[in-house]
Protein backbone atom coordinates (compact mmCIF):
# COMPACT_ATOMS: atom_id res chain seq x y z
CA UNK A 1 0.00 0.00 0.00
CA UNK A 2 2.55 2.79 0.99
CA UNK A 3 4.57 1.59 -2.00
CA UNK A 4 1.78 2.43 -4.36
CA UNK A 5 1.55 5.92 -2.69
CA UNK A 6 5.01 6.57 -3.47
CA UNK A 7 4.96 5.61 -6.81
CA UNK A 8 1.51 7.55 -7.18
CA UNK A 9 3.57 10.10 -5.37
CA UNK A 10 6.05 10.17 -7.65
CA UNK A 11 4.03 9.69 -11.04
CA UNK A 12 2.32 13.17 -10.22
CA UNK A 13 5.32 15.55 -8.83
CA UNK A 14 7.34 14.20 -12.41
CA UNK A 15 4.42 15.82 -13.83
CA UNK A 16 5.09 19.43 -12.60
CA UNK A 17 7.34 21.94 -13.86
CA UNK A 18 9.11 23.17 -10.76
CA UNK A 19 10.81 25.72 -12.03
CA UNK A 20 7.90 27.47 -14.01
CA UNK A 21 5.84 27.34 -11.53
CA UNK A 22 8.06 28.66 -8.85
CA UNK A 23 8.86 31.80 -11.02
CA UNK A 24 5.28 32.23 -11.93
CA UNK A 25 4.38 32.33 -8.36
CA UNK A 26 7.47 34.68 -7.91
CA UNK A 27 5.97 36.92 -10.77
CA UNK A 28 2.44 37.10 -8.71
CA UNK A 29 3.87 37.98 -5.12
CA UNK A 30 6.80 41.12 -6.34
CA UNK A 31 5.87 44.43 -5.63
CA UNK A 32 4.95 46.18 -8.78
CA UNK A 33 3.07 49.34 -9.34
CA UNK A 34 0.12 47.17 -10.94
CA UNK A 35 -0.07 45.38 -7.35
CA UNK A 36 0.08 48.54 -5.28
CA UNK A 37 -2.81 50.21 -7.56
CA UNK A 38 -5.06 46.70 -7.64
CA UNK A 39 -5.00 46.85 -3.63
CA UNK A 40 -5.72 50.27 -3.38
CA UNK A 41 -8.86 49.56 -5.62
CA UNK A 42 -9.44 46.41 -4.14
CA UNK A 43 -9.42 48.40 -0.80
CA UNK A 44 -11.54 51.54 -1.80
CA UNK A 45 -14.42 48.92 -3.47
CA UNK A 46 -14.38 46.47 -0.15
CA UNK A 47 -14.92 49.56 2.01
CA UNK A 48 -17.76 51.26 -0.17
CA UNK A 49 -19.20 47.55 -0.24
CA UNK A 50 -19.01 47.47 3.99
CA UNK A 51 -20.27 50.80 4.41
CA UNK A 52 -23.15 50.42 2.20
CA UNK A 53 -23.70 46.79 3.58
CA UNK A 54 -23.48 45.31 -0.14
CA UNK A 55 -22.66 41.65 -0.51
CA UNK A 56 -22.36 41.78 -4.11
CA UNK A 57 -20.00 45.10 -4.05
CA UNK A 58 -17.71 42.82 -1.56
CA UNK A 59 -17.50 39.83 -3.96
CA UNK A 60 -15.84 42.07 -6.51
CA UNK A 61 -13.79 43.82 -3.98
CA UNK A 62 -12.20 39.82 -3.39
CA UNK A 63 -12.19 39.12 -6.92
CA UNK A 64 -9.90 42.12 -7.80
CA UNK A 65 -7.48 41.62 -4.77
CA UNK A 66 -3.88 40.32 -5.54
CA UNK A 67 -2.81 39.80 -1.75
CA UNK A 68 -3.00 36.11 -2.47
CA UNK A 69 -0.10 36.26 -5.06
CA UNK A 70 2.60 37.19 -2.02
CA UNK A 71 0.98 34.77 0.49
CA UNK A 72 1.01 31.87 -1.92
CA UNK A 73 4.57 33.05 -2.52
CA UNK A 74 5.29 33.46 1.25
CA UNK A 75 3.80 29.69 1.48
CA UNK A 76 6.59 28.68 -0.84
CA UNK A 77 9.44 30.15 0.61
CA UNK A 78 8.69 28.30 3.94
CA UNK A 79 8.29 24.93 1.53
CA UNK A 80 11.91 26.05 0.17
CA UNK A 81 13.30 27.21 3.28
CA UNK A 82 14.39 30.36 0.60
CA UNK A 83 14.68 33.44 3.75
CA UNK A 84 15.22 35.94 0.32
CA UNK A 85 11.75 34.95 -0.93
CA UNK A 86 9.88 35.09 2.65
CA UNK A 87 10.98 38.40 3.11
CA UNK A 88 10.33 39.81 -0.01
CA UNK A 89 6.84 38.41 -0.06
CA UNK A 90 6.12 39.46 3.30
CA UNK A 91 7.60 43.15 2.32
CA UNK A 92 5.07 43.15 -0.66
CA UNK A 93 2.69 42.06 1.76
CA UNK A 94 3.12 44.37 4.11
CA UNK A 95 2.87 47.36 1.25
CA UNK A 96 -0.47 46.10 0.16
CA UNK A 97 -1.81 45.96 3.61
CA UNK A 98 -0.39 49.35 4.52
CA UNK A 99 -2.42 51.29 1.59
CA UNK A 100 -5.19 49.03 1.92
CA UNK A 101 -5.54 50.32 5.29
CA UNK A 102 -4.93 54.20 3.81
CA UNK A 103 -7.42 53.97 1.33
CA UNK A 104 -9.79 52.30 3.76
CA UNK A 105 -9.18 55.11 6.58
CA UNK A 106 -9.62 57.87 3.64
CA UNK A 107 -12.86 56.44 2.56
CA UNK A 108 -14.41 56.31 5.75
CA UNK A 109 -13.39 59.78 7.14
CA UNK A 110 -14.88 60.97 4.12
CA UNK A 111 -18.15 59.18 3.96
CA UNK A 112 -21.24 60.21 5.48
CA UNK A 113 -22.09 56.67 6.57
CA UNK A 114 -20.07 55.65 9.91
CA UNK A 115 -22.36 53.03 11.12
CA UNK A 116 -21.22 49.20 11.66
CA UNK A 117 -23.33 47.36 9.07
CA UNK A 118 -23.92 43.67 9.69
CA UNK A 119 -21.30 42.91 6.94
CA UNK A 120 -18.89 44.63 8.96
CA UNK A 121 -19.68 43.03 12.68
CA UNK A 122 -19.80 39.61 10.47
CA UNK A 123 -16.14 40.02 10.21
CA UNK A 124 -14.89 40.96 13.59
CA UNK A 125 -15.67 38.06 15.91
CA UNK A 126 -13.99 34.99 14.46
CA UNK A 127 -14.07 31.77 15.29
CA UNK A 128 -12.26 28.11 14.67
CA UNK A 129 -14.35 27.68 11.97
CA UNK A 130 -12.97 30.59 10.13
CA UNK A 131 -9.27 28.76 10.44
CA UNK A 132 -10.75 25.56 9.06
CA UNK A 133 -11.92 27.34 6.05
CA UNK A 134 -8.74 29.38 6.12
CA UNK A 135 -6.88 26.04 5.70
CA UNK A 136 -8.96 24.43 3.36
CA UNK A 137 -8.82 27.48 0.95
CA UNK A 138 -5.51 27.64 1.46
CA UNK A 139 -4.78 23.90 0.26
CA UNK A 140 -7.45 24.83 -2.81
CA UNK A 141 -5.07 27.54 -3.66
CA UNK A 142 -1.84 26.15 -3.65
CA UNK A 143 -2.81 23.24 -5.40
CA UNK A 144 -4.35 26.00 -8.24
CA UNK A 145 -1.23 27.97 -8.36
CA UNK A 146 0.96 24.74 -8.85
CA UNK A 147 -1.42 22.76 -11.28
CA UNK A 148 -2.19 26.08 -13.21
CA UNK A 149 -6.04 25.65 -12.60
CA UNK A 150 -6.53 30.29 -13.07
CA UNK A 151 -10.78 28.60 -12.80
CA UNK A 152 -10.05 27.52 -9.26
CA UNK A 153 -8.49 30.76 -7.84
CA UNK A 154 -11.32 32.90 -8.24
CA UNK A 155 -13.39 30.52 -5.83
CA UNK A 156 -10.22 30.31 -3.36
CA UNK A 157 -10.39 34.28 -3.49
CA UNK A 158 -14.09 34.57 -2.64
CA UNK A 159 -13.60 31.89 0.47
CA UNK A 160 -11.08 33.33 2.22
CA UNK A 161 -11.54 37.53 1.40
CA UNK A 162 -8.32 38.88 2.35
CA UNK A 163 -9.38 42.59 1.38
CA UNK A 164 -12.37 42.92 3.91
CA UNK A 165 -10.89 41.93 6.52
CA UNK A 166 -8.28 44.80 6.16
CA UNK A 167 -11.18 47.15 5.00
CA UNK A 168 -13.02 46.56 8.10
CA UNK A 169 -9.64 46.94 10.14
CA UNK A 170 -9.69 50.47 8.62
CA UNK A 171 -13.16 51.19 9.44
CA UNK A 172 -12.61 50.59 12.99
CA UNK A 173 -9.57 52.84 12.58
CA UNK A 174 -11.20 56.02 11.07
CA UNK A 175 -14.52 55.55 13.53
CA UNK A 176 -12.03 54.35 16.43
CA UNK A 177 -13.85 51.74 17.36
CA UNK A 178 -10.81 49.80 18.66
CA UNK A 179 -12.51 46.30 19.19
CA UNK A 180 -13.66 46.05 15.25
CA UNK A 181 -10.57 46.07 14.31
CA UNK A 182 -9.28 43.64 16.77
CA UNK A 183 -11.43 41.43 15.76
CA UNK A 184 -10.97 42.16 12.04
CA UNK A 185 -7.39 41.82 12.16
CA UNK A 186 -7.57 38.95 14.19
CA UNK A 187 -9.55 37.23 11.31
CA UNK A 188 -7.45 38.71 8.71
CA UNK A 189 -4.28 37.50 10.35
CA UNK A 190 -6.04 34.12 10.73
CA UNK A 191 -6.81 33.51 7.06
CA UNK A 192 -3.12 34.75 5.92
CA UNK A 193 -1.32 32.43 8.20
CA UNK A 194 -3.48 29.64 7.67
CA UNK A 195 -3.32 30.40 3.34
CA UNK A 196 0.55 30.79 3.89
CA UNK A 197 1.44 27.38 5.62
CA UNK A 198 -1.27 25.82 3.33
CA UNK A 199 0.29 26.68 0.73
CA UNK A 200 3.84 25.37 2.39
CA UNK A 201 2.17 22.05 2.61
CA UNK A 202 1.23 21.64 -0.71
CA UNK A 203 4.58 23.22 -2.22
CA UNK A 204 5.86 20.14 0.00
CA UNK A 205 4.09 17.76 -1.19
CA UNK A 206 4.58 18.57 -4.64
CA UNK A 207 8.84 18.18 -4.14
CA UNK A 208 9.74 22.05 -4.08
CA UNK A 209 11.57 21.32 -0.70
CA UNK A 210 13.95 19.22 -2.97
CA UNK A 211 15.85 16.48 -1.57
CA UNK A 212 15.85 17.07 2.03
CA UNK A 213 12.15 16.68 2.22
CA UNK A 214 12.33 15.57 5.61
CA UNK A 215 14.22 18.57 7.30
CA UNK A 216 12.17 20.87 5.49
CA UNK A 217 8.82 19.52 7.16
CA UNK A 218 10.66 19.49 10.69
CA UNK A 219 10.91 23.23 10.21
CA UNK A 220 7.63 23.64 8.72
CA UNK A 221 6.20 21.72 11.74
CA UNK A 222 7.82 24.65 14.45
CA UNK A 223 6.90 27.49 12.11
CA UNK A 224 3.25 26.20 11.86
CA UNK A 225 3.14 25.49 15.52
CA UNK A 226 4.37 28.54 16.71
CA UNK A 227 2.06 30.48 14.27
CA UNK A 228 -0.79 28.70 14.60
CA UNK A 229 -0.96 28.15 18.65
CA UNK A 230 -1.53 31.93 19.44
CA UNK A 231 -4.40 32.43 16.85
CA UNK A 232 -6.21 28.86 17.64
CA UNK A 233 -6.67 29.40 21.34
CA UNK A 234 -8.98 32.76 20.65
CA UNK A 235 -10.65 30.88 17.99
CA UNK A 236 -11.61 28.43 19.83
CA UNK A 237 -12.91 30.41 22.85
CA UNK A 238 -14.94 32.48 20.48
CA UNK A 239 -16.06 29.22 19.07
CA UNK A 240 -17.08 28.03 22.13
CA UNK A 241 -19.03 31.42 23.36
CA UNK A 242 -20.78 31.08 19.97
CA UNK A 243 -21.75 27.66 21.37
CA UNK A 244 -22.88 28.42 24.78
CA UNK A 245 -25.09 31.42 23.65
CA UNK A 246 -26.67 28.92 21.14
CA UNK A 247 -27.37 27.11 24.04
CA UNK A 248 -28.57 29.86 26.41
CA UNK A 249 -30.70 31.26 23.47
CA UNK A 250 -32.35 27.96 23.51
CA UNK A 251 -32.94 27.80 27.21
CA UNK A 252 -34.36 31.76 27.14
CA UNK A 253 -36.92 31.09 23.96
CA UNK A 254 -38.64 28.07 25.66
CA UNK A 255 -38.48 29.28 29.09
CA UNK A 256 -40.01 32.75 27.81
CA UNK A 257 -42.76 30.67 25.80
CA UNK A 258 -43.79 27.98 28.95
CA UNK A 259 -43.51 31.26 30.99
CA UNK A 260 -45.28 33.93 29.05
CA UNK A 261 -47.98 31.32 27.48
CA UNK A 262 -51.02 32.76 25.94
CA UNK A 263 -49.36 35.47 23.87
CA UNK A 264 -47.34 35.41 21.24
CA UNK A 265 -43.40 35.89 22.27
CA UNK A 266 -40.26 36.23 20.31
CA UNK A 267 -36.58 36.78 21.25
CA UNK A 268 -35.06 39.82 19.24
CA UNK A 269 -31.92 39.57 20.90
CA UNK A 270 -28.87 37.62 23.06
CA UNK A 271 -25.97 39.24 24.55
CA UNK A 272 -23.67 37.25 26.99
CA UNK A 273 -20.80 39.45 28.35
CA UNK A 274 -18.49 36.47 29.99
CA UNK A 275 -16.23 39.10 32.01
CA UNK A 276 -19.11 41.03 33.62
CA UNK A 277 -21.11 37.72 33.91
CA UNK A 278 -23.86 39.52 32.46
CA UNK A 279 -26.75 38.31 29.90
CA UNK A 280 -29.45 40.75 28.31
CA UNK A 281 -32.30 39.49 26.21
CA UNK A 282 -34.53 41.56 24.32
CA UNK A 283 -38.02 39.95 23.51
CA UNK A 284 -41.02 41.12 22.22
CA UNK A 285 -44.41 40.38 23.15
CA UNK A 286 -47.99 41.32 23.02
CA UNK A 287 -48.47 42.58 26.90
CA UNK A 288 -45.58 42.48 29.36
CA UNK A 289 -46.68 43.77 32.90
CA UNK A 290 -45.15 43.59 36.63
CA UNK A 291 -46.18 39.88 37.44
CA UNK A 292 -44.87 38.89 33.90
CA UNK A 293 -41.48 40.50 34.89
CA UNK A 294 -41.56 38.68 38.66
CA UNK A 295 -42.43 35.18 36.93
CA UNK A 296 -39.91 35.69 34.22
CA UNK A 297 -37.27 36.43 36.18
CA UNK A 298 -37.55 33.58 38.61
CA UNK A 299 -37.84 31.03 35.67
CA UNK A 300 -34.95 32.01 34.33
CA UNK A 301 -32.93 32.51 37.49
CA UNK A 302 -33.33 28.73 38.08
CA UNK A 303 -33.02 28.11 34.16
CA UNK A 304 -30.18 29.66 33.62
CA UNK A 305 -26.40 29.25 35.23
CA UNK A 306 -25.86 31.01 38.47
CA UNK A 307 -23.83 33.47 38.54
CA UNK A 308 -25.19 35.55 35.79
CA UNK A 309 -26.98 38.57 36.14
CA UNK A 310 -30.04 39.08 33.81
CA UNK A 311 -31.12 42.02 31.98
CA UNK A 312 -34.88 42.46 30.37
CA UNK A 313 -35.46 44.44 27.78
CA UNK A 314 -38.93 43.72 26.44
CA UNK A 315 -40.22 44.89 23.26
CA UNK A 316 -44.47 45.48 23.93
CA UNK A 317 -45.97 45.04 20.09
CA UNK A 318 -48.81 43.88 18.44
CA UNK A 319 -47.41 41.39 16.69
CA UNK A 320 -44.23 39.78 18.15
CA UNK A 321 -43.98 37.39 15.55
CA UNK A 322 -43.54 39.97 12.87
CA UNK A 323 -40.75 41.57 14.54
CA UNK A 324 -37.29 41.51 13.67
CA UNK A 325 -34.00 42.81 15.46
CA UNK A 326 -31.48 43.72 12.40
CA UNK A 327 -27.84 43.20 14.28
CA UNK A 328 -26.46 46.21 12.65
CA UNK A 329 -25.14 48.11 15.35
CA UNK A 330 -25.04 46.27 19.23
CA UNK A 331 -22.38 47.70 21.56
CA UNK A 332 -24.80 50.65 22.91
CA UNK A 333 -23.97 53.09 20.33
CA UNK A 334 -26.80 55.08 19.79
CA UNK A 335 -25.82 56.52 16.20
CA UNK A 336 -25.36 53.09 15.35
CA UNK A 337 -29.18 52.87 15.38
CA UNK A 338 -30.74 52.75 11.48
CA UNK A 339 -33.92 51.85 10.24
CA UNK A 340 -34.78 48.68 8.81
CA UNK A 341 -36.84 47.78 5.93
CA UNK A 342 -39.68 45.67 7.61
CA UNK A 343 -42.52 47.25 9.71
CA UNK A 344 -40.81 47.75 13.17
CA UNK A 345 -37.66 46.31 12.78
CA UNK A 346 -36.11 49.48 13.13
CA UNK A 347 -37.81 50.50 16.05
CA UNK A 348 -36.64 47.09 17.48
CA UNK A 349 -33.25 47.66 16.75
CA UNK A 350 -33.84 51.71 18.77
CA UNK A 351 -34.91 49.11 21.95
CA UNK A 352 -32.33 47.20 21.68
CA UNK A 353 -29.31 49.16 21.40
CA UNK A 354 -30.41 52.24 23.52
CA UNK A 355 -28.12 53.28 25.07
CA UNK A 356 -29.67 53.54 28.53
CA UNK A 357 -31.37 51.46 30.91
CA UNK A 358 -35.32 51.15 30.01
CA UNK A 359 -37.97 50.96 32.15
CA UNK A 360 -40.31 49.89 29.51
CA UNK A 361 -41.14 50.20 25.39
CA UNK A 362 -43.81 50.28 23.29
CA UNK A 363 -44.01 49.69 19.62
CA UNK A 364 -46.89 50.26 17.45
CA UNK A 365 -46.22 49.26 13.83
CA UNK A 366 -49.67 50.33 13.06
CA UNK A 367 -49.70 53.92 14.02
CA UNK A 368 -45.90 53.84 13.20
CA UNK A 369 -45.36 54.74 17.10
CA UNK A 370 -42.27 53.99 19.10
CA UNK A 371 -42.37 54.99 23.29
CA UNK A 372 -39.02 54.44 25.19
CA UNK A 373 -39.57 55.16 29.06
CA UNK A 374 -36.02 55.27 30.94
CA UNK A 375 -35.45 53.99 34.10
CA UNK A 376 -34.88 56.17 36.76
CA UNK A 377 -31.25 56.71 37.66
CA UNK A 378 -30.16 57.15 34.05
CA UNK A 379 -27.32 59.73 34.05
CA UNK A 380 -28.54 61.78 31.22
CA UNK A 381 -30.01 65.59 31.50
CA UNK A 382 -33.71 66.15 29.78
CA UNK A 383 -31.79 68.22 26.80
CA UNK A 384 -29.74 65.30 25.99
CA UNK A 385 -33.34 62.86 26.39
CA UNK A 386 -34.58 65.44 23.66
CA UNK A 387 -31.65 64.92 21.67
CA UNK A 388 -31.67 61.80 21.14
CA UNK A 389 -35.51 61.81 20.75
CA UNK A 390 -34.70 64.16 17.41
CA UNK A 391 -32.48 61.89 16.21
CA UNK A 392 -33.99 58.50 16.36
CA UNK A 393 -36.92 60.32 14.66
CA UNK A 394 -35.13 61.04 11.97
CA UNK A 395 -33.13 57.94 11.71
CA UNK A 396 -36.84 56.06 11.69
CA UNK A 397 -37.84 58.05 9.04
CA UNK A 398 -41.97 58.32 8.96
CA UNK A 399 -41.85 57.05 12.64
CA UNK A 400 -42.74 59.25 15.79
CA UNK A 401 -40.69 58.44 18.65
CA UNK A 402 -41.15 59.21 22.44
CA UNK A 403 -38.64 59.35 25.36
CA UNK A 404 -40.71 59.67 28.23
CA UNK A 405 -37.55 60.80 30.49
CA UNK A 406 -37.65 59.54 34.55
CA UNK A 407 -38.22 61.46 37.51
CA UNK A 408 -35.61 64.52 36.99
CA UNK A 409 -35.28 68.00 38.47
CA UNK A 410 -36.44 70.78 35.81
CA UNK A 411 -33.65 73.11 34.32
CA UNK A 412 -33.36 76.41 35.77
CA UNK A 413 -33.90 79.33 33.34
CA UNK A 414 -30.73 81.37 33.51
CA UNK A 415 -30.66 84.97 32.99
CA UNK A 416 -27.53 87.36 32.25
CA UNK A 417 -26.96 90.32 35.33
CA UNK A 418 -29.68 92.32 35.83
CA UNK A 419 -31.66 91.31 32.85
CA UNK A 420 -35.62 89.79 32.73
CA UNK A 421 -35.26 89.25 28.75
CA UNK A 422 -36.03 86.28 26.89
CA UNK A 423 -32.76 85.57 24.44
CA UNK A 424 -31.87 81.98 22.41
CA UNK A 425 -30.88 80.44 25.61
CA UNK A 426 -33.34 81.05 28.03
CA UNK A 427 -36.07 79.92 25.32
CA UNK A 428 -34.04 76.73 24.49
CA UNK A 429 -34.33 75.83 28.29
CA UNK A 430 -37.95 76.74 28.24
CA UNK A 431 -38.37 74.60 25.32
CA UNK A 432 -36.74 71.21 26.91
CA UNK A 433 -39.23 72.03 29.88
CA UNK A 434 -42.02 72.01 27.83
CA UNK A 435 -40.74 68.75 25.78
CA UNK A 436 -40.55 67.25 29.25
CA UNK A 437 -43.85 68.31 30.88
CA UNK A 438 -45.39 66.97 28.15
CA UNK A 439 -43.65 63.41 28.28
CA UNK A 440 -44.79 63.26 31.73
CA UNK A 441 -48.33 64.40 30.90
CA UNK A 442 -47.88 67.24 33.79
CA UNK A 443 -48.70 71.11 32.56
CA UNK A 444 -48.83 72.94 35.85
CA UNK A 445 -45.87 74.70 37.20
CA UNK A 446 -44.27 76.67 39.66
CA UNK A 447 -41.83 79.53 39.08
CA UNK A 448 -39.98 81.06 41.51
CA UNK A 449 -38.13 84.29 40.30
CA UNK A 450 -34.27 84.97 41.78
CA UNK A 451 -31.93 87.05 41.23
CA UNK A 452 -28.37 87.78 42.65
CA UNK A 453 -27.47 89.87 45.68
CA UNK A 454 -23.99 91.29 43.97
CA UNK A 455 -25.50 94.57 43.03
CA UNK A 456 -27.65 94.04 40.19
CA UNK A 457 -30.27 91.84 41.76
CA UNK A 458 -33.85 93.01 43.30
CA UNK A 459 -37.22 91.38 43.89
CA UNK A 460 -38.69 93.70 41.31
CA UNK A 461 -36.14 92.10 38.68
CA UNK A 462 -36.63 88.61 40.63
CA UNK A 463 -40.33 89.09 39.86
CA UNK A 464 -39.62 90.33 35.87
CA UNK A 465 -37.67 87.00 35.34
CA UNK A 466 -40.44 85.12 36.59
CA UNK A 467 -43.33 86.67 34.41
CA UNK A 468 -41.13 86.90 31.78
CA UNK A 469 -40.81 82.78 31.87
CA UNK A 470 -44.51 82.39 32.56
CA UNK A 471 -45.80 84.71 29.63
CA UNK A 472 -43.66 82.43 27.38
CA UNK A 473 -44.72 79.25 29.18
CA UNK A 474 -48.79 80.15 29.34
CA UNK A 475 -48.14 80.28 24.97
CA UNK A 476 -47.34 77.05 25.05
CA UNK A 477 -50.54 76.33 27.00
CA UNK A 478 -48.66 75.28 30.45
CA UNK A 479 -50.22 76.53 33.65
CA UNK A 480 -47.68 78.38 35.57
CA UNK A 481 -48.17 80.20 39.15
CA UNK A 482 -45.60 82.67 40.44
CA UNK A 483 -43.63 83.40 43.15
CA UNK A 484 -40.60 85.08 44.26
CA UNK A 485 -37.49 84.46 46.16
CA UNK A 486 -35.26 87.26 46.32
CA UNK A 487 -33.35 86.94 48.53
CA UNK A 488 -32.95 83.65 49.64
CA UNK A 489 -32.00 82.44 53.42
CA UNK A 490 -28.42 82.81 53.48
CA UNK A 491 -28.05 83.93 49.95
CA UNK A 492 -24.89 86.25 50.18
CA UNK A 493 -23.24 82.61 51.96
CA UNK A 494 -24.27 80.50 48.88
CA UNK A 495 -23.21 82.78 46.51
CA UNK A 496 -19.73 83.08 48.24
CA UNK A 497 -19.50 79.11 47.84
CA UNK A 498 -21.60 78.90 44.39
CA UNK A 499 -20.79 81.98 42.70
CA UNK A 500 -23.67 84.54 41.61
CA UNK A 501 -24.98 82.78 38.13
CA UNK A 502 -27.32 80.22 39.83
CA UNK A 503 -29.24 83.08 41.72
CA UNK A 504 -30.21 84.73 38.14
CA UNK A 505 -32.69 82.85 37.48
CA UNK A 506 -36.39 81.22 37.51
CA UNK A 507 -36.38 78.07 39.18
CA UNK A 508 -39.41 75.86 37.50
CA UNK A 509 -40.93 72.73 39.58
CA UNK A 510 -43.91 70.35 38.69
CA UNK A 511 -46.76 70.60 40.65
CA UNK A 512 -48.84 67.43 40.84
CA UNK A 513 -51.82 66.98 40.14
Amino acid sequence: MLDAIRRWLKRTVATVDRGAIATDIDDNGELEGSYLFMCAMAAGIATIGLLCNSVSVIIGAMLVSPLMGPIVRLGLGIATLDIRRVFRALGTLLAGMGLALLVSILIVRLSPLRVPTPEILARTTPNLFDMIAATLSGLAGGYAMIRQRGGTIVGVAIATALMPPMAVVGFGLAVAQWSISQGALLLFATNFATIALSATLMCTWYGFSGRDTRAAVAWQMVVGFAVLLPLGWPLAHALGDIARQTSLLGTVRSTLTSTLGGQSVRVLDLQLDNRQRTIEVTFAAQHYDRDDDRRLHQALDDALPKGLELRLSPVITADPAATELPRSALGGNLNAVAAAPGPGDGAAAVVANFPLPLLGSHIDAATRRLTLTVAPGAEASLASLRQMEDMLSTRLGGWQVSIVPPPHPLPPVLFPRGSAELGESQRATLAVIDWATQRWNTRRLLLEGRASSDGGGTPALAGQRADAVRGWLEGHGLQATVGNSYPLPAQAQAEAEQGADPFRSVFVQVIGE
